[in-house]
């Protein structure tokens, strides 16, 4: 019994199974259990949500520190990034992200980014915290398309609720190749992991491989799909997402991710984004994406980032 327990409250899985009891109680058996990692793949970044999150084979800002670290190699300059969202639009559940990434200075490029995830369950509060640091160099030294670099995560992640707190750590892998007409990507998440309870127990993270392609078609669209696995489901999920230009610092995107286990069902998103100087000085970008959650929340949910480059 105890170890069930524990599984219920796993450091990942636990934060979605709550707004699942609160909002659906008829589906959150199926949730009850770590294999279903929940908080060390909640998306960040409104800009790759609004395009499904195929993201993995783009990775060109400060979330390649979540979908595809090795994309860090091809940043241009330092970038702060930033998220929130309340998840389902429920009041229950709050997201917040910020990261710091730094382009290559000749020993690669690197950054490090903290995620937080709180659970206002009143009385009780739940919280989850994750700081990460991302380092990513080339294959082969080169400045020039194409491009073959490799990046990898290291995450420290704590729990605390007030049925028992845990910390324990992660780690990513990913790879990443761009070319003038494509660029594909691969990213092993958590290929090693472990969770240690406060009575002493342990548990691990599933891993979660995520592979793309993504083409710009030319200057002003890009289209990218994903496919994610997670053994030994194997097939876990796909998505396919578009971002089109129509003006010089104005984007629309749009995505859809399909589940391809348990209910199968899809979420779409949509999403806009808008570039600027910030006084004349730095390049900041707004973004904004919507995804729908008809199982959990009708009114879906909201997503914000703001982004700066520097």
């Amino acid at each position: 019994m105890r170890k069930k327990q524990k599984l219920g409250y796993a450091l990942a899985g636990v934060v979605v199974t709550t707004g699942i009891v609160f909002t659906c109680f008829a589906y959150a058996s199926e949730y009850l259990h770590i294999k279903d990692s929940g908080f060390t793949q909640l998306p960040i970044s409104a800009r790759a949500i609004g395009m499904g999150g195929a993201f993995v084979a783009v990775a060109d800002d400060y979330s390649a520190c979540y979908y595809n670290p090795a994309g860090l190699i091809n940043i241009s300059s330092s970038e702060i990034g930033s998220m929130y969202t309340d998840l389902y639009g429920l009041g229950l559940l709050s997201q917040s992200f910020i990261g710091y990434v730094e382009p290559d200075r000749g020993m690669g490029s690197g950054g490090i980014s903290w995620s937080h995830l709180s659970a206002n369950l009143q009385p009780e509060r739940w919280d989850y915290d994750m700081v990460v640091y991302s380092y990513a160099n080339y294959l082969s030294r080169t400045i020039k398309i194409p491009t073959r670099s490799w990046g990898i995560n290291l995450k420290y992640l704590t729990q605390n609720t007030p049925y028992e707190d845990a910390v324990g750590y992660s780690l990513d892998f990913s790879y990443l190749r761009k070319e003038k007409k494509f660029s594909l990507g691969i990213c092993f998440q958590n290929i090693i992991s472990k969770i240690n309870w406060e009575t002493g127990e342990k548990d691990i993270l599933p891993v979660n491989i995520t592979a793309g392609i993504a083409f710009p078609m030319n200057s002003n669209i890009l289209i990218s799909t994903d496919v994610s696995v997670s053994p030994p489901d194997l097939f876990k999920e796909i998505r396919i997402g578009c971002e089109w230009k129509p003006y010089k610092l104005f984007f629309i995107r749009g995505g859809i991710m399909k589940k391809l286990q348990k209910d199968g069902n899809a979420i779409f998103s949509l999403g806009i984004g808008i570039k600027t100087n910030l006084l004349g000085l730095n390049t900041s970008s707004f973004d904004y994406a919507f995804t729908s959650s008809q199982k959990f929340s009708p009114s879906g949910t909201h997503y914000l980032s703001f982004a700066l480059e520097f």
